[in-house]
C-alpha cells in the first residue's frame, strides 16, 4: 500500500507541475497593480532580442491600458537604454521606466524588484515573461512576498508551448517547489 502511494505521488507531482505551467501560460491577468515587471530573457531558447522585443511590446500595451503606472525592466546594463527608447516609442514616458541590472535567472531580478517594492511600500506587480515561464515567475515572485499577477507575451519567438520548453519549465518549477522556495526570503511581508 505504501509503495503504491509513493508511486502515485511520483507520477502525480510532475503531472501537477505540467498542469500548472500550461494553465499559467494561458492566464492574462490584467488586474491593476503598482508595477509592470519585465523579466530579461537572459537565457532563452531562440532569439533573445526577439523575445526581449515581444516583452517590451507587451509591457507597453499593459502600461497604455492603465494596468500600472511604472514599467520595471530587468537585464544587463547594455539593454537599459535601448529598452527605454523602445518603450518610449511605444508610448511609455522615460520617467515611468525603471531599470535594474540584477542576475541572469528568475530569483535574482525578482529579489531586487521585491526589495525596491518593499522600500516604496508597494505590494503588487504584473510579471511579463514567456508563457511557459509564467508559472515559475509567479511562484518565485509570490515566494518573495509580491502579490504577483502574470501576463505572458502573446508574440515573439518563445510563445509556443513546445515539449522541450514545457519540459524544461516543469523541471525548473519542480526544483523551485522542492528546494528554492524554502530558501527564498519573504522580502515583502504579508
Amino acid at each position: 500500500m505504501v509503495l503504491t502511494l509513493v508511486f502515485v505521488l511520483v507520477l502525480l507531482i510532475p503531472v501537477g507541475a505540467t498542469v500548472q505551467v500550461v494553465v499559467a501560460s494561458q492566464l492574462d491577468d490584467r488586474s491593476p497593480t503598482q508595477a509592470i515587471v519585465v523579466l530579461d530573457p537572459g537565457r532563452v531558447w531562440g532569439d533573445p532580442e526577439a523575445t526581449r522585443a515581444a516583452r517590451i511590446d507587451h509591457a507597453a500595451t499593459l502600461y497604455r491600458d492603465g494596468i500600472a503606472p511604472v514599467v520595471v525592466v530587468t537585464g544587463p546594463p547594455r539593454t537599459h537604454e535601448p529598452t527605454r527608447r523602445a518603450l518610449q516609442l511605444r508610448g511609455v514616458p522615460p520617467v515611468d521606466v525603471v531599470t535594474f541590472d540584477a542576475g541572469v535567472d528568475t530569483v535574482g531580478p525578482l529579489s531586487v524588484v521585491a526589495s525596491v517594492m518593499r522600500d516604496l511600500g508597494w505590494t503588487s506587480a504584473t510579471i511579463v515573461t514567456d508563457p511557459a515561464h509564467a508559472a515559475r515567475a509567479q511562484a518565485t515572485a509570490s515566494g518573495l512576498g509580491i502579490d504577483a499577477h502574470v501576463s505572458p507575451t502573446v508574440s515573439g519567438s518563445n510563445i509556443s508551448l513546445t515539449s522541450d520548453y514545457v519540459g524544461r519549465e516543469v523541471a525548473a518549477l519542480l526544483r523551485h517547489h522542492a528546494f528554492t522556495r524554502w530558501t527564498l526570503p519573504t522580502i515583502i511581508p504579508n
